[in-house]
């Protein structure tokens, strides 16, 4: 046994210091918390690898090591129309060490088919990362210049003309949905297993129109194909020039933001944490380059902003599903 003695003096003096160690201590163990985090970091994302949705995980999760001084890493969870991480949050502990990638179907799946979570009770929504763009594209060689040529055609022959997007109740899909709508036009969607084949399409005479994310982007420097109007809030820049369809007199927005979300009852202390690590992450330049390389827009928003927008969406969603189904 080793036994420290020391002076009266020096023991008085050290009282104050050994109760701010033992207060804290205390403090500690009263909030059952240690410092977050102290061993690696998961998080699902619903899609397989390789596209442009994990390739930017996978960015986030390097420059989110970094920051947080614990590894995180990446499950590949793909099916179920991308909400597999959201169902997973359901039975995962709320200690901030299993997270998952929230893609805009978690809001819209729960009206197509049967879930095993409630978006609005069984997650925590930390921060948004970034957000697709869609664009309204023809080909290069078409006569259409803008949008207000594309519709007076449409408008003229009735179920003439046809559009491609990548699968049914995608937001390519319901953005054109959307357009018709409000623009009073009858035409045809035709579903493709994603935008490569949609886009293959267009170019092969097969649809006149097509509905994609940046994807449609290299056919664009490439002469082949025209962008005439995108779907975001604000003009994309990937699309120099182009429009928006508010800019263009067409109330029809699509946002479709990817963020970063945790089980219900994530602790305070934990969500903030997260929050402003992402907030700095997407301030990095090094982490805004990656992006750009993906085509993919940063928009960030905090955890605030961000459950607020989910609200909404989940709303929003069900009335554009319901009036979409029962057309």
């Amino acid at each position: 046994m080793i036994r420290i003695l020391v002076g009266a003096r020096m023991a008085l003096s050290l009282v104050p210091a050994l109760a701010t160690v033992l207060g804290l201590s205390l403090a500690t163990l009263a909030s059952g918390q240690e410092a977050y985090p102290t061993r690696p970091i998961t998080i699902v994302v619903p899609v397989g690898a390789g596209g442009s949705t994990d390739s930017l995980a996978r960015a986030l999760a390097e420059h989110m090591g970094r920051k947080l001084g614990q590894p995180v890493l990446i499950e590949n969870r793909p099916g179920a129309g991308a909400t597999l991480g959201a169902a997973q949050m359901v039975s995962t502990k709320p200690d901030g060490y299993t997270l998952t990638m929230v893609p805009l179907g978690v809001f819209r799946m729960p009206y197509l088919s049967k879930v095993q979570y409630d978006p609005m009770k069984d997650l925590t929504y930390i921060a948004s990362v970034s957000n697709f763009t869609y664009a309204i594209a023809v080909p290069a060689e078409s006569k259409w210049k803008d949008l207000a040529q594309l519709i007076a055609d449409v408008k003229a022959s009735p179920d003439r003309f046809s559009y491609a997007g990548s699968a049914l109740y995608t937001s390519n899909h319901l953005l054109m949905a959307e357009l018709g709508r409000v623009a009073g036009l009858k035409w045809t969607f035709v579903p493709y297993k994603g935008d490569a084949e949609a886009i293959t399409a267009l170019l092969g005479g097969h649809v006149q129109i097509v509905s994609a994310t940046t994807t449609v982007l290299p056919f664009v420097e490439s002469g082949k194909v025209r962008v005439l109007a995108v779907g975001g809030a604000e003009p994309s820049p990937y699309f120099l020039g182009v429009p928006t369809l508010k800019q263009l007199g067409y109330n029809v927005e699509m946002l479709s933001p990817l963020g970063i979300g945790g089980p219900a009852g994530l602790p305070a202390a934990v969500v903030t944490k997260l929050d402003r690590t992402i907030r700095e992450i997407v301030e990095d330049p090094a982490f805004a380059k990656q992006a750009n390389q993906l085509g993919m827009e940063l928009a960030y928003r905090d955890h605030r902003a961000y459950t607020a927008w989910t609200q909404a969406t989940f709303v929003a969603e069900k009335t554009i599903i319901k009036r979409l189904a029962g057309e």
